[in-house]
Order: structure tokens, then sequence, then C-alpha cells
């Protein structure tokens, strides 16, 4: 545990809150139907989003599962139960979803998308809406609602918990996981140092479509050489450029604050200093496509606009990822 942690009242609180979880002190609660969490002990982005449509698509394409994914709706302009998509259509704006919950809706057109606040009520709801399988969006702190698989995305670095750093527990935590997963690392061996009785599973984000904003598909290879402005509202937005700069493009970094509003103001402001640096494109991300599409597609510009998404590939222990979900079922 970092020093700043044995000065950290909200770090023992934290340890508590979960023991009390634990001993059945505090109350939990199951829907009836298989439940998958995914999180991170970290505030910022570790590629949670990506690893819930890996679940998603997993469970629908082999076992043939009606999915819903729940989230919390971080930083929507609603409160409380939104019925995001039915499985069968939108239902609500980006505004009052949040723009993970958003993407959610539009890369699962099979998929029933939640978001509220109290995991436990949007549960009960998607199963009440015919969902055969949660896949619980950063839930690894709801222990209110228990589940039968407990994912966790880690970076193998432990950090002092908040206010002093970025955790939002403990590292000692991270033994509550039934699976550990780490992306974008090449060394496991802080990982092992901290659980060496979890499973460690190693994921990497790689590329995997380039679509103008009307889903018009274009080869990858087009970015070679291209100068482009990348354009993104993320956590961790040097992964993205990363992304293109293995792609071959020349990249010039437009990063806003994570899930930054837009408006057309903002895109009018962009639009202008990327025609001023002379890019030959405008790549952004598939969670900031969500909320920035209507503003571009308002304004003419000699500027494609672009969207990268991409995907996670194994580098090691597929296999018992994929049993492991395959076990619960």
């Amino acid at each position: 545990m970092p020093l700043a942690d044995y000065l950290n009242p909200y770090a023992y609180f934290m340890r508590l809150r979960r023991m009390m979880y634990a001993r059945g002190w505090l109350r939990s609660y199951h829907p009836g139907i298989p439940v998958i969490s995914t999180g991170n002990l970290t505030v910022g982005g570790t590629g949670k989003s990506p690893l819930v449509l890996l679940i998603a698509e997993y469970l629908e394409r082999k076992h043939g599962k009606r999915v819903a994914v729940l989230s919390r709706g971080y930083k929507r302009r609603s409160k409380g139960f939104v019925l995001v998509r039915s499985g069968k259509e939108i239902l609500a704006s980006v505004e009052k979803s949040g723009d993970e919950a958003q993407m959610f809706a539009e890369l699962l057109p099979n998929a029933i998308v939640i978001v509220d606040e109290d995991r436990v009520h949007s549960a009960l709801e998607a199963k009440a809406l015919g969902a055969e399988v949660i896949v619980l969006d950063d839930g690894y702190q709801h222990l209110r609602l228990k589940r039968d698989l407990n994912i966790l995305l880690w970076d193998g670095h432990a950090l002092p918990v908040l206010p002093f750093g970025r955790s939002r527990e403990p590292a000692s935590a991270v033994r509550a996981a039934d699976i550990v997963v780490s992306s974008d690392r090449k060394d496991t061996n802080d990982q092992k140092s901290v659980d060496p009785m979890n499973v460690t599973i190693m994921l990497r984000s790689v590329p995997s479509t380039l679509t103008s904003l009307n889903v018009l598909e274009v080869p990858l290879p087009e970015l070679h050489g291209k100068s482009v402005l990348a354009l993104s509202s993320i956590a961790s937005p040097e992964r993205f450029h990363e992304m293109l700069r293995e792609l071959g493009a020349i990249v010039t970094p437009h990063p806003l604050a994570d899930h930054a509003e837009y408006s057309e103001a903002l895109i009018e402001k962009i639009l202008n200093e990327a025609e001023k640096s002379g890019v030959e494109m405008i790549v952004t991300t598939m969670k900031d496509a969500v909320k920035s599409r209507k503003y571009f597609e308002r304004i003419i510009s000699p500027i494609p606009i672009m969207i990268l998404r991409h995907t996670l590939e194994f580098l090691s222990g597929g296999q018992r990822f994929y049993g492991a979900i395959d076990r619960i079922l």
C-alpha cells in the first residue's frame, strides 16, 4: 500500500466497506440472471468500454444471449432510470444517456442499454425487459449488486487513494477480482506482486475500422502519410494518438477534457484551427462521434471527418477469459 494511504481515512473506509459487503453486514442483491462486472481501481480510462463491447458481442455471438449493458451514465443531463436502447431502437439522446452509454447503444444494436445510478434497480428492469445476462460497466465499486464474474482492468501500478492519488480503492481490492485483465502493458511483474493468485489476461488495443460520419468505411491504409488532427475527449488520448501514428498518420493532437461537451461554437473553432494548420483529415473516436456528429453535420467543411474505432486483441489468456464467461452461463 502506498505510504500516503496509511494516513488516508478514505482508504481505510473503502477497505472497511468492501469487508462489510464480503461478510454480509451490508446487503447486496442478485437479479436472478448472470451478472458480469467490469471496472478498475483508478479514476480515468483503462479501456473499460472496449472490454464491455467485447464481452457483450461474445455473449450474443457465442451464446445467443440477449444482453443488457448497465451504466451510470457519467456526465449525462438526466437523473434516475433512462432506457437508452430497448434492444430494437435508441430511445434517448446522448445528452440524456452520456457518451459511453450512447456509444454502446449505437454499436450493440440488439442489446438493452440502461443508465441508472441505482444498479440494482436497473438490473431488475433489464431482466423485466427480457435480458438474459447483464454486463455492468464500471461496476467494481458497486458492491450492492451481486455479480457472478468480477473482472478488473489493472495497469499494474499501486497508486495512492483519493484525494492523494488516482485510485478509488487500495491495491488490496484487487483480491476481489475473479479475473485481472491488463491492457497495453509489456510487463506484468507489478501485477503479479500485488496478487499472484488471480488469473491475468493480457490485451492490447488495435485499430479496427475507419469510417466517415455517415458510416462509410475507408481502408485503414488511407491514413498512411496523411496529416491528421486527432480530436478526442477521452481520459488517455495518448493511446489514440499512438494508434494513428502506427497507421502512418502525421498526428496533430487536439485532446479535450475527458467527457467534454461539444457545441456548434467549439466545432467551428476546431474546424478553423484544422484549416489553418493545413491538416488533410480530422480523426476522432467513436465516443466523441456520438457527441460531435450533429454539429459536424451542420457545418460544411472541406476537411473530411473520420472515426477511428479500435478493438481488443488477446496477447495471452484468451481461452481462460472466455472460459470464465462460459462457466457462469
